[in-house]
């Protein structure tokens, strides 16, 4: 056989045990990913120090996805709400801030962090300005969305049913299902809209 010949056999089993190893730690890591997601993850029964520290711990506990569009979530002691996230109409950053209303519990500071996170930095600013400019309360469909995300994730964040009927509250308080805007269009076809153009598609 050839020198040559003996090189390409070589670069090509060298090839497939390299291609063998990264299947096997691929499969590897894809069977660790499918233990970890069933171990129930469960919070510190006292409530968190009102800090970054527990910001960035809650985000890790409860799996919180960063969207690449947004910054990662700041304590702001002078915040009234418990969270809030703001960017421009067009191709801005999204900035979450957190107030200290939201570390009564580990429950509702992961609760809150899914709110902005996962629903709002999700959304496009641009299509709420413009239901809001037309009587359409972009605003208020986008905050019904992160509200009934909540409520739908309350199990998940191990929610009290305390907690879970002060978030309800909340919503039809502020932001009730039937806001006459206006622009004469039926509070039904408002939330289809609202369903279908406010939240951005996830890239992945």
């Amino acid at each position: 056989m050839s020198p040559r010949r003996l090189l390409a056999l070589l670069v090509a089993a060298l090839c497939l045990i390299g291609m063998q190893k990264a299947h096997t730690e691929v499969g590897a890591k894809r069977a660790f990913d499918r233990r970890a997601a069933r171990v129930k993850v469960v919070a510190p029964a006292t409530p968190p120090t009102i800090s970054q520290e527990s910001i960035d711990i809650a985000v890790e506990l409860y799996g919180i996805d960063i969207p690449g569009s947004a910054d990662r979530p700041e304590l702001d002691l002078a915040l009234k709400d418990r969270g809030l996230t703001t960017r421009g109409a067009f191709m801005d950053r999204a900035t979450v801030t957190v107030g200290p209303s939201a570390f009564t519990s580990w429950a509702l500071l992961g609760s809150t962090l899914a709110h902005e996170l996962e629903v709002h930095c999700q959304q496009s600013f641009l299509t709420i300005y413009l239901m809001d400019a037309v009587g359409l309360d972009g605003t208020g469909e986008a905050e019904r969305q992160a509200y009934i995300h909540e409520l739908r994730s309350a199990k998940r964040f191990g929610l009290p049913i305390t907690d879970a009927d002060l978030i309800a509250d909340t919503m039809e308080f502020y932001y009730p299902a039937h806001v006459q805007g206006r622009a004469s269009i039926p509070g039904r076809v408002r939330t289809w809209l609202a369903r279908n153009v406010l939240i951005k598609p996830r890239t992945i």
